[in-house]
C-alpha cells in the first residue's frame, strides 16, 4: 500500500490561521469595548468616583490629584492610566497569540472572561 508523504497531504495551516485570527479579533474586541465602557462609566460618575472605586491603584492615582472633598474630581489621570493598561493588554494579547498560539489563546480567553465578569458587576453590580 502506497502512503503518500507528509510534505504532500494538504494543508490544514490556512484554516487554522483563520480561525486564530478570528479569535484573536474576538478577545481584543471584548477585551477594548468592555475598557472602553468602564472608561466612559468613570466620567459619566466622577463625582462618586473616589466613593465607589474598588481598585487600590485606581483610589491612589484619584488621591494624587488633592482635589477638594465636594468637587468634581479630575479623572484624567485615572483615564490616562486605564488606557495605557488597556493598550498593554492588548498589545501582549496580539503579540504572544502570534507568536505562541497555544499560549496566547488561554490568555486572551481567560482576559475576555474576566472583562465580561467585570461588564457583569458594572451593570448589575454583583456577580450573582
Amino acid at each position: 500500500m502506497h502512503y503518500p508523504l507528509e510534505s504532500q497531504l494538504p494543508s490544514h495551516r490556512p484554516i487554522f490561521r483563520g480561525v486564530s485570527n478570528a479569535l484573536l479579533l474576538s478577545y481584543l474586541a471584548v477585551i477594548g469595548a468592555i475598557s472602553f465602557y468602564d472608561m466612559i462609566l468613570t466620567v459619566r460618575y466622577a463625582e462618586s468616583l473616589k466613593q465607589l472605586e474598588m481598585n487600590p491603584v485606581g483610589r491612589w492615582l484619584m488621591q494624587l490629584d488633592h482635589i477638594p472633598k465636594n468637587s468634581i474630581p479630575d479623572v484624567s489621570l485615572f483615564l490616562l492610566a486605564k488606557a495605557f493598561g488597556t493598550a498593554i493588554v492588548l498589545l501582549v494579547i496580539f503579540w504572544i497569540t502570534r507568536h505562541r498560539a497555544r499560549l496566547g489563546h488561554p490568555i486572551g480567553m481567560g482576559v475576555s472572561l474576566c472583562q465580561i465578569l467585570l461588564a457583569v458587576y458594572l451593570c448589575y453590580g454583583s456577580l450573582e
